[in-house]
């Protein structure tokens, strides 16, 4: 993390989490003799989706509500594709939601996105709607914003 970006909480909450995620110092002996699981195993198949965490993409919104959002990419996307997406509210941290894409249209050198949200709590709807109509979270002119 970033000098620049990390406030003194962040640094601290990181510093708590990597010691408390660090492996231990010493590995516990193991047992001798057969080994028993602490949770039952099955050998059935399951259709899993996944991507690394490096394929996540970051922007902006042009506009949002809690039913969606528009949002410029850099690539066409399909609509009816599946999406999760990760947003950046502030405290309490960020909600990560199941989104779907609505429409895409082509503007300039990015698209355009509608993005439906999907199953959206009705505590995460509260939350999306006041951070909407509030603007004291967020910087009208981010200096991140994609170009």
């Amino acid at each position: 993390m970033s000098a620049r970006t990390a406030t003194d909480d962040e640094r601290a909450r990181w510093r708590e989490l990597r010691a408390k995620l660090a492996p231990p110092a010493v590995p516990p002996p193991r047992p001798s003799g057969p080994q028993r699981r602490e949770h039952a195993r099955a050998t059935r198949k399951l259709k899993v989706g996944y991507a690394p965490v490096s394929a996540l993409q970051a922007t902006f919104t042009e506009e949002l509500s809690a039913g969606g959002l528009k949002l410029r990419v850099p690539a066409r996307l399909e609509p009816g594709t599946a999406m999760v997406l990760r947003l950046e509210l502030g405290d309490p941290g960020p909600l990560t939601l199941a989104a779907r894409v609505a429409w895409c249209q082509r503007d300039g050198g990015h698209f355009l996105v509608g993005v439906e949200l999907i199953g959206l709590r009705d505590d995460e709807r509260e939350r999306l709607e006041a951070w909407a109509v509030s603007g004291a979270d967020r910087d009208p002119n981010p200096t991140t914003a994609p170009k």
